[in-house]
């Protein structure tokens, strides 16, 4: 690795540290939430907005951004928690996630978050959204892309097949769709409740360029990123990311039970230190 690769990577370290931070200072405030996601989705977040994805914070409106969609509504808090940190509102705002009035809402909504370009809750729609806005910005002649996270449990969701047909009929290759592969989902391990592999060749089967990488490893995650929007052929593309539930806090990483996560006020004190002593090696 080059030095200027070696800087870059510790750049993106100390993003994914803060985004991780960010997400306890939610969870935390609440006493509950969907902690084990976001600590886990954290470093494939701070590679698309630090690394990869053309943004203007101060102008969420931009008509040449890139666009994210967070499919997957309930990841709100890791969504939040990078926006943060990338300057789409002040930190102090974290501590109202999930709190009457809050702009920071428990699943996303374009309505009330600065950065949201999509309502969440059903999943399912992202990769559909992707497809719509993809078509749009090429008749545009935009340049920009279209991110889009999914959950795995989501690749269960027939409109996500659908949406997958129509992105490669079409040529879409605005679309980066991002699957963080955490095994998880609400009823148990994603692949006992719907066996969904081979995930990669059944994407290729549809026409995508795939990668599978590993979701908490930076500078595979930042290679990845760069074939992705780098690839020639007019075809959508997709970054399965496995990732760790819990990616950071040890004592969260491999919990049985991680879907939702309720904590004590000592083991949200216990899961700070955590993450600080991480930092630290």
């Amino acid at each position: 690795m080059t030095e200027e690769a070696h800087l870059h990577n510790s750049g993106l370290a100390e993003r994914a540290h803060r985004v991780r931070r960010n997400a306890l200072i939610m969870a935390e405030t609440q006493g509950q939430g969907y902690i084990a996601q976001a600590l886990g989705v954290a470093d494939v977040l701070s590679v698309a907005y630090f690394h990869a994805m053309k943004v203007r914070p101060e102008q969420p409106d931009w008509e040449e951004r890139d666009r994210f969609l967070l499919s997957v509504g309930h990841y709100g808090i890791a969504h939040y928690a990078v926006l943060a940190e990338a300057g789409y509102f002040p930190e102090e705002e974290l501590t109202t996630y999930a709190a009457d009035d809050s702009r920071l809402p428990m699943s996303g909504m374009t309505s009330y978050t600065p950065g949201a370009e999509m309502s969440g809750g059903s999943i399912g729609l992202g990769l559909p959204m992707a497809v719509g806005m993809g078509l749009g910005l090429k008749r545009k002649g935009s340049k920009s892309f279209i991110y889009t996270l999914m959950g795995d449990g989501e690749l269960a969701e027939g409109p996500t097949w659908e949406a997958a047909i129509s992105a490669a009929n079409y040529g879409l290759d605005n679309i980066i769709a991002l699957v963080d592969f955490n095994q998880v989902q609400a009823d148990g391990p994603s692949m006992k409740v719907m066996n969904t592999e081979p995930v990669s060749a059944k994407f290729e089967a549809f026409g995508f360029f795939v990668q599978r990488v590993d979701g908490n490893d930076l500078p595979k995650l930042v290679a990845a990123f760069d074939r992705a929007r780098e690839h020639p052929g007019p075809q959508p593309r997709i970054i399965i990311c496995d990732t760790r539930m819990g990616s950071g806090v040890d004592f969260l990483e491999g919990r049985e039970k991680s879907h939702f996560i309720r904590l004590n006020p000592e083991d949200w004190a216990r899961a700070h230190a955590a993450l600080d002593a991480r930092r630290a090696q």
